[in-house]
């Protein structure tokens, strides 16, 4: 037999590599192995050590450097950095229109549930021709464990129709306007209204809560417009949110959600800042503007949350639905109402809800004391509301084009 043949044998394409051909022989001999055809095995056996010989002295007589600028070598470093915890070392080829990937574990057997990890992974790439993706837990260098076949646009089919995948398409296309328009019906109607005060409320609160707990101090924000404050600076808040902020950090890292990292480091920076540095005047002052703000930042934050898969210890696969929708309604009706006050159609909101406006210690007046003209108020807050509307556009935007059919936007 020539050498065409041998490479028809093991179905692999000339100038295979020697992992290319270990693999393609471990494949192909389970495979006459569970169809009963132990007959073959010799002639392919004969095929593998042949080209296994061949492809040596290629190796000996070209530079030892790989190439990189095949594709193996990207979505093999890709998957290398994926698995880096799990101690896993991996081997990609891609034979036709399959991605071969092998898996190998020098402390034991790789766990099959890797396979998943991989596969959401490679959704994410741009593998233009690529249809089937086959996984191999390997024992040793040529016996495999187990394997796992997929079709990936099967597995971007199945995502689309999870409505807690963060992989559906459309519910990416769909979730943030729908929830927007409700937003809006729901504050033209009186009592859905009512219904939704409370929230605004309580986020409100947690606007003025989340500036004291970043410096320090303790707060307990209630859902009837007030919120407890410490006033003196406490190392136990301190460093609870920090062990908190680095639990984020960690849990991030492990599983590869860099946006997780990157916000548990700037959190944990002005942390430190507003606990340790800044003056106790100006934290009183961003004391009283974190309530509106939080308005505005808060619940653009949670929206854009929802886009995010969270760490598994944080997981929130359903109750992001309902985070989106109370956010939404709280965002668009702190919007409305700041866009009244700038076109002078409403005033400033003075004084308290729970004293009215002869009460001299609220938000409004609070700013006021520190120095804060009316109109630095009212644009303050008017241009807060615009960039927070531009951030979560921008964020529905890039997961509006990833969900578009041409795969080029997976990487954004």
């Amino acid at each position: 037999m020539n050498l065409v043949e041998y490479y028809q044998i093991l179905d692999l394409q000339p100038n295979a590599s020697v992992d290319q051909i270990d693999f393609a022989f471990s494949k192909r001999r389970m495979e006459l192995v569970r169809q009963d055809r132990k007959s073959e095995i010799a002639i392919l056996t004969t095929a593998y050590h042949q080209l296994r010989d061949l492809a040596l002295d290629r190796a000996a007589a070209a530079p030892t450097e790989i190439d990189s600028h095949l594709p193996e070598y990207h979505i093999g470093k890709d998957i290398d950095r994926l698995l880096q915890l799990d101690k896993i070392q991996t081997t990609v080829s891609i034979v036709g229109r399959e991605i071969q990937i092998q898996l190998q574990n020098r402390a034991g057997a790789v766990k099959s549930n890797v396979a998943i990890k991989i596969i959401k992974h490679l959704q994410r790439l741009d593998l233009a021709g690529i249809e089937t993706a086959t996984i191999y837990g390997m024992r040793g260098k040529k016996s495999i464990e187990w394997k796992q076949k997929f079709q990936l646009d099967e597995a971007i089919k199945s995502a689309d129709t999870d409505p807690f995948s963060f992989n559906n398409r459309y519910i990416n296309r769909c979730a943030l306007p729908i929830a927007i328009a409700i937003a809006i019906v729901a504050q033209l109607l009186v009592f859905p209204r009512l219904l939704l005060r409370p929230i605004q409320i309580w986020i409100h609160e947690f606007g003025h809560a989340t500036v004291a707990w970043l410096a320090g101090h303790r707060a307990t924000p209630l859902p009837f417009g007030w919120t407890n404050v410490g006033e003196d600076r406490s190392l136990i808040v301190y460093l609870c949110c920090l062990a908190l902020l680095l639990l984020l950090f960690w849990t991030g890292w492990k599983e590869q959600k860099y946006w997780a990292m990157g916000m548990a480091g700037i959190l944990a920076i002005v942390q430190f800042y507003m606990t340790w540095v800044m003056p106790i005047d100006t934290y009183l002052m961003w004391l009283s503007f974190g309530g509106v703000g939080g308005e505005f930042y808060l619940s653009t934050l949670l929206m854009i949350c929802f886009y995010f898969p969270l760490p598994d210890k944080f997981r929130w696969d359903f109750w992001r639905y309902i985070c989106l929708l109370f956010a939404a309604c709280t965002f668009t009706e702190s919007f409305r109402m700041w866009h009244q006050i700038k076109t002078g159609s409403a005033e400033i909101p003075w004084g308290t809800m729970l004293g009215g406006q002869g009460d001299a210690g609220g938000d409004m007046n609070n700013l006021s004391a520190y120095g804060w003209s009316d109109a630095q108020i009212v644009n303050t807050y008017s241009q807060l509301g615009n960039i927070c509307l531009l951030g979560l556009l921008a964020i529905y935007f890039i997961f509006l084009l990833k969900s578009l059919p041409n795969r080029s936007w997976q990487k954004l």
